[in-house]
Protein backbone atom coordinates (compact mmCIF):
# COMPACT_ATOMS: atom_id res chain seq x y z
CA UNK A 1 0.00 0.00 0.00
CA UNK A 2 1.42 3.59 -0.71
CA UNK A 3 0.73 6.08 2.09
CA UNK A 4 0.34 9.64 0.58
CA UNK A 5 1.18 11.72 3.51
CA UNK A 6 4.43 12.33 5.07
CA UNK A 7 2.69 11.59 8.87
CA UNK A 8 3.98 10.63 11.82
CA UNK A 9 1.75 7.44 11.95
CA UNK A 10 3.37 6.25 8.81
CA UNK A 11 6.82 6.31 9.96
CA UNK A 12 5.67 4.74 12.75
CA UNK A 13 4.44 1.87 10.65
CA UNK A 14 7.28 1.57 8.61
CA UNK A 15 9.54 1.29 12.00
CA UNK A 16 7.33 -1.28 13.38
CA UNK A 17 7.31 -3.13 10.11
CA UNK A 18 11.44 -2.93 9.37
CA UNK A 19 11.93 -4.30 13.84
CA UNK A 20 9.77 -7.47 12.70
CA UNK A 21 11.85 -8.92 9.83
CA UNK A 22 9.96 -6.51 6.95
CA UNK A 23 11.14 -4.18 4.24
CA UNK A 24 9.55 -1.03 2.92
CA UNK A 25 9.69 1.46 0.58
CA UNK A 26 11.26 4.62 1.19
CA UNK A 27 11.82 7.79 -0.44
CA UNK A 28 15.59 9.39 -0.75
CA UNK A 29 16.52 12.10 -2.81
CA UNK A 30 18.35 10.02 -5.30
CA UNK A 31 16.06 7.30 -6.11
CA UNK A 32 13.63 5.17 -3.91
CA UNK A 33 15.07 2.58 -1.70
CA UNK A 34 13.75 -1.09 -0.62
CA UNK A 35 14.75 -0.86 3.02
CA UNK A 36 15.55 -3.22 5.57
CA UNK A 37 17.15 -3.42 8.70
CA UNK A 38 20.61 -4.35 9.02
CA UNK A 39 20.67 -6.08 12.27
CA UNK A 40 17.91 -8.67 10.63
CA UNK A 41 19.32 -11.17 8.11
CA UNK A 42 15.77 -12.40 6.81
CA UNK A 43 15.03 -9.02 5.70
CA UNK A 44 17.78 -8.64 4.24
CA UNK A 45 17.49 -11.86 2.54
CA UNK A 46 14.09 -10.53 1.20
CA UNK A 47 15.45 -7.58 -0.71
CA UNK A 48 17.43 -9.76 -2.69
CA UNK A 49 14.07 -12.01 -3.44
CA UNK A 50 12.15 -8.86 -4.00
CA UNK A 51 14.35 -7.42 -6.42
CA UNK A 52 15.90 -10.82 -8.19
CA UNK A 53 18.82 -9.09 -6.98
CA UNK A 54 22.17 -11.69 -7.61
CA UNK A 55 24.20 -11.95 -3.94
CA UNK A 56 27.13 -11.01 -5.36
CA UNK A 57 25.76 -7.25 -5.82
CA UNK A 58 27.08 -5.46 -2.19
CA UNK A 59 23.75 -3.35 -1.02
CA UNK A 60 24.41 0.89 0.23
CA UNK A 61 24.06 1.12 4.14
CA UNK A 62 22.51 4.38 5.54
CA UNK A 63 23.23 6.25 8.42
CA UNK A 64 21.67 8.74 10.51
CA UNK A 65 25.22 11.13 10.64
CA UNK A 66 28.80 10.82 10.66
CA UNK A 67 28.72 9.77 14.53
CA UNK A 68 27.20 6.34 12.81
CA UNK A 69 30.55 5.84 11.32
CA UNK A 70 32.79 4.35 13.90
CA UNK A 71 30.26 1.83 14.86
CA UNK A 72 30.41 0.03 11.57
CA UNK A 73 33.61 0.69 9.59
CA UNK A 74 37.05 1.86 10.12
CA UNK A 75 38.08 4.99 9.60
CA UNK A 76 41.71 5.16 11.20
CA UNK A 77 44.56 5.37 9.37
CA UNK A 78 42.90 7.13 5.63
CA UNK A 79 44.73 8.93 3.83
CA UNK A 80 41.88 11.23 3.76
CA UNK A 81 39.59 13.30 6.46
CA UNK A 82 36.40 11.73 6.54
CA UNK A 83 35.07 14.34 8.63
CA UNK A 84 35.53 16.90 6.08
CA UNK A 85 34.35 14.63 3.62
CA UNK A 86 31.02 14.26 5.26
CA UNK A 87 30.79 17.94 6.62
CA UNK A 88 30.64 18.80 2.88
CA UNK A 89 28.41 16.29 1.16
CA UNK A 90 26.16 14.65 4.25
CA UNK A 91 23.82 14.51 4.07
CA UNK A 92 23.14 14.20 0.57
CA UNK A 93 24.12 11.69 -2.49
CA UNK A 94 27.17 10.58 -1.91
CA UNK A 95 28.37 7.32 -0.74
CA UNK A 96 31.69 5.96 0.74
CA UNK A 97 33.56 3.16 0.67
CA UNK A 98 35.22 1.89 3.80
CA UNK A 99 36.76 -1.24 5.07
CA UNK A 100 33.51 -2.91 7.64
CA UNK A 101 33.50 -4.10 10.92
CA UNK A 102 31.88 -7.45 12.39
CA UNK A 103 28.85 -6.20 12.66
CA UNK A 104 27.90 -5.28 9.31
CA UNK A 105 26.25 -8.67 8.09
CA UNK A 106 28.09 -10.39 4.70
CA UNK A 107 25.27 -10.76 2.78
CA UNK A 108 25.06 -6.50 2.90
CA UNK A 109 28.85 -6.64 1.23
CA UNK A 110 28.61 -10.05 -1.24
CA UNK A 111 30.75 -11.30 1.60
CA UNK A 112 33.83 -8.57 1.08
CA UNK A 113 35.67 -6.54 3.50
CA UNK A 114 34.35 -3.46 2.62
CA UNK A 115 30.61 -1.92 3.20
CA UNK A 116 29.28 1.36 1.00
CA UNK A 117 27.39 4.17 3.46
CA UNK A 118 25.59 6.84 2.81
CA UNK A 119 23.60 9.60 4.77
CA UNK A 120 20.09 9.79 2.78
CA UNK A 121 19.07 13.85 2.99
CA UNK A 122 15.22 13.29 3.11
CA UNK A 123 13.10 13.99 5.56
CA UNK A 124 10.96 10.94 5.65
CA UNK A 125 14.57 8.55 5.56
CA UNK A 126 15.77 10.58 8.21
CA UNK A 127 13.12 10.17 10.33
CA UNK A 128 12.79 6.28 10.05
CA UNK A 129 16.85 5.85 10.67
CA UNK A 130 16.05 8.49 14.05
CA UNK A 131 13.47 6.35 15.53
CA UNK A 132 14.43 2.80 14.17
CA UNK A 133 18.20 3.92 15.32
CA UNK A 134 19.68 1.38 13.48
CA UNK A 135 21.29 1.36 9.53
CA UNK A 136 19.35 0.54 6.81
CA UNK A 137 20.47 -1.21 3.90
CA UNK A 138 18.75 -0.06 0.60
CA UNK A 139 18.74 -0.65 -2.74
CA UNK A 140 16.62 1.50 -5.37
CA UNK A 141 12.76 -0.44 -4.96
CA UNK A 142 12.89 -2.04 -8.49
CA UNK A 143 13.26 -5.41 -9.94
CA UNK A 144 17.18 -6.08 -10.63
CA UNK A 145 18.47 -4.22 -13.60
CA UNK A 146 15.33 -2.10 -14.50
CA UNK A 147 14.53 1.43 -14.90
CA UNK A 148 15.26 3.10 -11.21
CA UNK A 149 11.69 4.43 -9.36
CA UNK A 150 12.12 7.93 -8.58
CA UNK A 151 8.43 8.30 -7.34
CA UNK A 152 6.13 6.35 -5.24
CA UNK A 153 4.31 5.04 -8.50
CA UNK A 154 7.23 3.73 -10.10
CA UNK A 155 7.63 0.92 -7.17
CA UNK A 156 4.48 0.08 -7.08
CA UNK A 157 3.78 -0.87 -10.26
CA UNK A 158 6.99 -2.76 -10.32
CA UNK A 159 7.10 -4.12 -6.71
CA UNK A 160 3.51 -3.05 -5.24
CA UNK A 161 2.57 -6.95 -4.71
CA UNK A 162 5.66 -8.10 -2.67
CA UNK A 163 6.00 -5.34 -0.23
CA UNK A 164 3.42 -4.00 3.04
CA UNK A 165 4.24 -0.56 2.87
CA UNK A 166 5.38 2.50 0.39
CA UNK A 167 5.67 5.63 1.78
CA UNK A 168 5.43 8.60 -0.84
CA UNK A 169 7.69 11.45 -0.66
CA UNK A 170 7.36 12.57 -3.97
CA UNK A 171 9.18 12.95 -6.72
CA UNK A 172 13.14 12.38 -5.73
CA UNK A 173 14.92 15.76 -6.28
CA UNK A 174 18.18 14.46 -7.85
CA UNK A 175 16.87 11.69 -9.98
CA UNK A 176 20.05 9.35 -10.23
CA UNK A 177 21.53 7.10 -7.59
CA UNK A 178 24.35 8.35 -5.68
CA UNK A 179 28.20 9.07 -6.18
CA UNK A 180 30.04 5.98 -4.77
CA UNK A 181 33.41 7.08 -3.37
CA UNK A 182 36.34 4.77 -2.31
CA UNK A 183 38.16 5.85 -0.22
CA UNK A 184 40.68 2.82 1.10
CA UNK A 185 42.92 3.16 -1.52
CA UNK A 186 46.19 6.13 -1.75
CA UNK A 187 43.99 8.17 -4.27
CA UNK A 188 40.30 8.77 -3.52
CA UNK A 189 38.59 7.41 -6.81
CA UNK A 190 34.67 7.40 -8.42
CA UNK A 191 33.38 3.82 -8.76
CA UNK A 192 29.97 5.04 -9.88
CA UNK A 193 29.31 8.66 -11.13
CA UNK A 194 26.78 10.81 -9.51
CA UNK A 195 25.27 14.47 -8.51
CA UNK A 196 28.71 15.03 -7.02
CA UNK A 197 31.35 15.66 -8.65
CA UNK A 198 35.39 14.13 -8.64
CA UNK A 199 35.93 18.34 -8.77
CA UNK A 200 33.31 19.09 -6.19
CA UNK A 201 35.07 16.15 -3.89
CA UNK A 202 38.80 17.23 -4.63
CA UNK A 203 37.60 21.07 -4.03
CA UNK A 204 36.51 19.76 -0.87
CA UNK A 205 39.43 17.63 0.21
CA UNK A 206 42.84 19.59 -0.85
CA UNK A 207 43.75 16.22 -2.70
CA UNK A 208 43.60 14.76 -6.37
CA UNK A 209 40.49 11.91 -7.10
CA UNK A 210 40.15 10.16 -9.52
CA UNK A 211 37.46 10.04 -11.65
CA UNK A 212 35.00 7.37 -13.11
CA UNK A 213 35.87 5.30 -15.59
CA UNK A 214 35.26 1.71 -16.46
CA UNK A 215 38.99 0.56 -15.37
CA UNK A 216 38.38 1.65 -11.63
CA UNK A 217 34.68 -0.10 -11.38
CA UNK A 218 35.04 -2.71 -8.45
CA UNK A 219 32.91 -5.35 -6.97
CA UNK A 220 32.59 -3.36 -3.41
CA UNK A 221 29.92 -0.84 -4.74
CA UNK A 222 26.99 -1.63 -6.32
CA UNK A 223 25.65 -0.49 -10.20
CA UNK A 224 28.68 -1.45 -11.69
CA UNK A 225 27.49 -3.94 -14.19
CA UNK A 226 28.02 -3.08 -18.16
CA UNK A 227 24.10 -3.61 -18.45
CA UNK A 228 21.72 -2.31 -15.86
CA UNK A 229 18.56 0.39 -15.08
CA UNK A 230 17.22 -0.68 -18.29
CA UNK A 231 13.92 0.18 -20.11
CA UNK A 232 11.69 -3.11 -21.67
CA UNK A 233 11.61 -0.41 -24.73
CA UNK A 234 14.42 -0.33 -27.36
CA UNK A 235 16.60 2.48 -26.26
CA UNK A 236 19.29 4.39 -28.85
CA UNK A 237 21.78 6.98 -27.65
CA UNK A 238 22.03 9.90 -29.79
CA UNK A 239 25.43 12.17 -29.29
CA UNK A 240 24.43 14.91 -29.58
CA UNK A 241 20.99 17.13 -30.57
CA UNK A 242 21.95 17.66 -33.84
CA UNK A 243 22.34 13.55 -34.25
CA UNK A 244 18.95 13.17 -32.77
CA UNK A 245 17.35 16.13 -34.89
CA UNK A 246 18.90 14.06 -38.11
CA UNK A 247 16.55 10.68 -36.79
CA UNK A 248 13.61 12.62 -36.20
CA UNK A 249 13.65 14.28 -39.38
CA UNK A 250 14.89 10.82 -41.33
CA UNK A 251 11.68 9.59 -39.43
CA UNK A 252 9.70 12.11 -40.11
CA UNK A 253 10.21 12.06 -44.49
CA UNK A 254 10.16 8.22 -44.45
CA UNK A 255 6.86 7.75 -42.74
CA UNK A 256 8.30 4.78 -41.14
CA UNK A 257 5.88 2.65 -39.30
CA UNK A 258 7.91 2.00 -36.29
CA UNK A 259 6.38 3.81 -33.67
CA UNK A 260 9.45 6.08 -32.04
CA UNK A 261 10.15 8.64 -29.13
CA UNK A 262 12.97 10.95 -29.02
CA UNK A 263 14.05 12.81 -26.10
CA UNK A 264 16.22 15.98 -26.09
CA UNK A 265 18.06 17.20 -23.12
CA UNK A 266 16.79 20.59 -23.67
CA UNK A 267 13.63 21.66 -25.69
CA UNK A 268 14.51 21.72 -29.62
CA UNK A 269 13.73 24.57 -31.79
CA UNK A 270 12.42 22.66 -34.66
CA UNK A 271 9.61 20.17 -33.71
CA UNK A 272 9.13 17.42 -36.51
CA UNK A 273 6.61 14.85 -35.29
CA UNK A 274 5.41 17.08 -32.08
CA UNK A 275 3.49 14.64 -30.36
CA UNK A 276 6.57 12.08 -30.40
CA UNK A 277 9.24 14.79 -29.25
CA UNK A 278 10.19 14.90 -25.86
CA UNK A 279 12.60 16.95 -23.62
CA UNK A 280 14.11 16.87 -20.13
CA UNK A 281 14.94 20.15 -19.57
CA UNK A 282 13.44 23.85 -20.66
CA UNK A 283 16.69 24.89 -20.69
CA UNK A 284 19.33 21.92 -20.52
CA UNK A 285 19.95 22.52 -16.98
CA UNK A 286 21.68 18.75 -16.46
CA UNK A 287 20.48 18.69 -12.63
CA UNK A 288 17.10 19.09 -13.89
CA UNK A 289 17.61 16.27 -16.47
CA UNK A 290 18.82 13.86 -14.20
CA UNK A 291 15.99 14.57 -11.84
CA UNK A 292 13.79 14.17 -15.17
CA UNK A 293 15.35 10.96 -16.77
CA UNK A 294 14.14 7.99 -14.99
CA UNK A 295 10.65 9.30 -14.97
CA UNK A 296 10.79 9.98 -18.49
CA UNK A 297 12.02 6.75 -19.64
CA UNK A 298 9.72 5.21 -17.38
CA UNK A 299 7.01 6.99 -19.10
CA UNK A 300 7.88 6.32 -22.72
CA UNK A 301 8.51 2.35 -21.76
CA UNK A 302 4.96 2.20 -20.96
CA UNK A 303 3.57 3.98 -24.03
CA UNK A 304 3.83 1.31 -26.62
CA UNK A 305 6.60 3.02 -28.60
CA UNK A 306 8.86 0.44 -30.60
CA UNK A 307 12.57 2.55 -29.60
CA UNK A 308 13.59 5.36 -27.89
CA UNK A 309 15.88 7.68 -29.01
CA UNK A 310 18.01 9.23 -26.32
CA UNK A 311 20.53 12.34 -26.65
CA UNK A 312 23.43 11.87 -24.23
CA UNK A 313 25.12 14.49 -22.11
CA UNK A 314 28.35 16.18 -22.51
CA UNK A 315 30.54 14.49 -20.90
CA UNK A 316 31.08 16.99 -17.73
CA UNK A 317 29.56 17.21 -13.80
CA UNK A 318 26.64 15.44 -13.51
CA UNK A 319 26.32 14.83 -17.27
CA UNK A 320 28.89 12.23 -16.64
CA UNK A 321 26.03 10.14 -14.16
CA UNK A 322 23.38 10.88 -16.71
CA UNK A 323 25.64 9.30 -19.82
CA UNK A 324 26.62 6.30 -16.90
CA UNK A 325 23.16 5.46 -16.68
CA UNK A 326 22.07 5.93 -20.52
CA UNK A 327 24.77 3.85 -21.35
CA UNK A 328 24.04 1.13 -19.06
CA UNK A 329 20.81 1.25 -19.97
CA UNK A 330 21.45 1.08 -23.53
CA UNK A 331 23.68 -1.64 -23.14
CA UNK A 332 20.65 -4.77 -23.15
CA UNK A 333 19.75 -3.61 -26.91
CA UNK A 334 23.34 -3.00 -28.37
CA UNK A 335 23.62 -6.62 -30.00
Amino acid sequence: MIWRKTWRNEISLAVRLLRRDGVVALPTETVYGLAASIKSEVALGKIFQIKGRPLLDPLIVHLLDYNWISKYAYIDGLRVNIKVLTDAFWPGPLTIILQKKPMIPAIVTAGLDFVALRCPAHEIFRKVLKYINVPLAAPSANPFGCLSPTTAKHVQDSLGDKIPLIIDGGACSVGVESTILDVTSDIPCILRPGAISASDIAQALKVPVLDHSPSTSSAVAPGQLKQHYSPNTRLILAETAEDLSLLVKNAFLSQTTEKAAFVYLKRPHDLYCANDIFWLSNKGDYFEVAKSLFDMLQNLDKAEYDVIYCQKAEQKGIGIAINDRLTRAAAKFAN
